[in-house]
């Protein structure tokens, strides 16, 4: 089992907005690369933070060209890997992580004062939400790999 560790920095949640422009960039960019077959492995997993399971939020693995591939954090805090388009899994090779978990994101919650264009606060520390600052990686092999554990302070 792989174990991955980082510190705490806490700031705002970005807007949806924000975020729905940064996926179609992503969605743009990948727009050109149909064709292009990659082997995926599965790839299982589980968050905690501060010791404890997140309870919901999501989990992307970049990927070199299209799409991420992406999981929904359950409320025992696993997450099973999935990449749109392409099927269960994620590119072998060694991959960035990041995690979000925002307000909005909490299945159990009410409206966030009547504004439906945030996600609310980030939950976790801003860093992860990040690939460039989340510090988290994983080595993805072919076929097989053990349940991943991400760990954030």
């Amino acid at each position: 089992m792989q174990t991955l560790k980082a510190s705490p920095r806490f700031d705002r949640g970005p807007s949806i907005k924000v975020l729905l422009f940064a996926l179609s960039l992503v969605a743009a960019a990948s727009a050109g690369c149909g064709g292009s077959q990659r082997d995926l492995a599965p790839l299982t997993g589980k968050v905690l933070y501060k010791g404890e399971p997140l309870r919901f939020g999501s989990v992307m693995i970049e990927h070199e060209f299209g799409q991420p591939a992406t999981a929904a954090i359950q409320p025992d805090g696993t997450f099973t890997v999935v990449t749109r388009g392409e099927g269960s899994g994620t590119a072998v090779g060694k991959r960035r992580i990041r995690v979000a978990c925002y307000e909005a994101q909490d299945p159990n919650r009410e409206a966030i004062g009547g504004d439906e264009d945030t996600l609310g606060k980030s939950l976790i520390p801003e860093k992860y939400t990040s690939f460039e600052t989340s510090g988290l990686t994983v080595d993805v092999q072919p076929g097989r790999n053990e349940p991943l554990i991400l760990e954030l302070e």
